[in-house]
């Protein structure tokens, strides 16, 4: 009988351990920015702030690609800062014309000639084209733009910080499934799942412009600026799909339950 007791008091210890919260877990993703008058059907307006349902995880972005989005006229990568090593660039052409994608590390050569700095291109892509390349980055500042010519002038350039200390970032699917963000030219998540009644809001991450608007006209955005926001309130079960009309390669879609 004493031993009974001592198992059973082991599995109770198990238990409430194994049911507990990581302590090294971040937190839930910040509260949006505020929105902007919006056009278009149904309960729409500004947005409200509103924090996850749930923790959200952190990730290496590099684990399964990082994401690069080129659309007229602004370059967007999954994020500002990654980890030096191996990396797979995932790169979408979501504009209307060609573009590429070029990664060249800033800084002065060391006298031998400018092949001593690191640079790589894709392909050129054309709309709707991907592809991915795979380099290996070492520590530092490095520029990434457009390959065609004057494409950077235009605005399709940024600076990508290649560091051991780089931030992780947040993995959209424990995200909540109401809000939407428009990153590196795309949605995100792509495709959502939400009840009968719920606020959806989106908001623009991108230097670019976007709109997300309904295919079947059911609501539509006004232009939206980096940081500006449009809701929408799904009223009735059924599926919405939606693009940005500025780039119609950006496509997501709304299940409603």
């Amino acid at each position: 009988m004493p031993k009974l007791k001592l198992a059973t008091l082991v599995l109770v210890i198990v238990a409430a351990a194994c049911g507990g919260e990581s302590p090294t877990q971040p937190a839930g993703d910040p509260t949006n920015q505020s929105a902007q008058n919006n056009s278009g059907g149904g309960a729409q307006g500004r947005a409200t702030s509103s924090s996850n349902s749930g923790p959200a995880k952190h990730i290496d972005p590099r684990r399964d690609g990082f994401e690069i989005g080129l659309g007229e006229w602004a370059i967007g990568a999954e994020a500002k800062a990654i980890r030096p090593g191996p990396v797979t660039f995932v790169i979408h052409n979501r504009g209307t014309v060609p573009h590429g994608f070029e990664i060249e590390l800033e800084g002065e050569s060391s006298g031998h000639g400018s092949g001593d700095l690191f640079k790589a291109e894709s392909e050129l892509l054309q709309p709707g084209e991907s592809t991915r390349m795979r380099v290996t980055l070492a520590p530092g500042t490095h520029k990434i733009e457009c390959l065609v010519d004057g494409h950077d002038d235009m605005g399709m350039e940024d600076l990508l910080d290649v560091r051991a200390d780089a931030p992780l970032v947040k993995d959209e699917a424990r995200s909540d499934p109401g809000r939407i963000a428009i990153a590196d030219f795309a949605f995100a998540p792509e495709a959502t799942e939400v009840e009968a009644g719920t606020r959806v809001t989106w908001n623009n991450d991108d230097a670019a412009e976007h709109t997300v608007t309904a295919i079947d006209g059911d609501f539509e955005s006004n232009s939206l600026g980096q940081g500006e926001s449009f809701s929408f309130t799904f009223d009735r079960p059924g599926t919405f799909a939606y693009r940005c009309a500025i780039h119609p390669e950006m496509e997501g879609v709304v299940n409603v339950r």
